[in-house]
């Protein structure tokens, strides 16, 4: 075993005990206020922050999700762009209806996966009117360090857009790709002071994203079709189907 990975291991085991000990969860006041989600890729709002869509769906909570890319390039080598993007809408819009919502809960922006920040100015003019419309009460959005680019260029377009808009909110970041880092640990102990408790809606979590189907499974059983699952042998699925969902919060009001 390659010590990175052993670090990764070590690291991740004993982070989770701890941010479970450190960190407060949002309360039953806090789940039934009204939010937007800001997906980088299809298939990000169901590993980020799908148990507290769940939860706050459970809750009454109005939802808005909005995808920031087609992510029509994560299988580029083997599926035409035009084909993926249709298929990746379709899984997402199956996702959604899982986590409680439809069509009329989804915004899609179709930025080119893998090039969101070339599209900055548009992106940051089009989450503005959205958060206008909408007026959020708390914010999920991707947290940025350790983090794809297009998790990067979404923290960044939002956060730009809600300076815009003069929104007070609640923002709760929420890491995808970070996991994969034994060196974001003491970072999270630090900032992924927020939970979730999602214990009650795993089941419901894993059904969402079994309708990502492309990012599960092997199309027509082709070795060559990677799947989220294939990352770290399945580790780094794994870190999103624990017992909580940890943020790093912001409010906003507060700074």
């Amino acid at each position: 075993m390659r010590r990175q990975e052993l670090l990764r291991r070590i690291s991740q085991g004993l982070l989770r005990p701890v941010l479970a000990r450190l960190a407060t969860p949002l309360d039953d006041d806090e789940l039934r206020r009204s939010a937007m989600a800001f997906a980088p890729h299809p298939d990000d709002e169901t590993l980020g922050c799908g148990g507290a869509i769940l939860q706050k769906r459970r809750s009454g909570a109005e939802m808005q999700i909005v995808f920031m890319t087609d992510g029509a390039a994560s299988h580029a080598h083997l599926i035409s762009h035009a084909e993926m993007r249709l298929m990746r809408q379709r899984e997402a819009l199956e996702a959604v209806e899982v986590l409680g919502l439809g069509p009329a809960h989804v915004s899609w922006l179709d930025f080119p996966d893998g090039e969101l920040s070339l599209w900055r100015a548009q992106a940051v003019i089009r989450v503005s009117r959205l958060l206008q419309r909408h007026r959020p009460e708390q914010i999920f959005l991707p947290y940025a360090r350790g983090e794809h680019s297009d998790h990067v260029a979404t923290h960044s377009i939002v956060y730009e857009a809600i300076d815009r808009v003069g929104l007070a909110a609640t923002l709760l970041e929420y890491p995808v790709w970070s996991w994969r880092h034994w060196r974001t640990a003491g970072r999270f102990l630090r900032e992924l002071r927020t939970s979730v408790a999602i214990h009650e809606v795993l089941a419901q979590k894993r059904a969402a994203l079994e309708r990502h189907v492309s990012q599960v499974r092997r199309r027509n059983g082709d070795p060559c079709w990677r799947t989220l699952g294939d990352i770290d042998q399945g580790e780094f699925l794994a870190c999103f189907f624990q017992d909580y969902e940890y943020y790093r919060r912001v409010d906003l009001w507060k700074v």
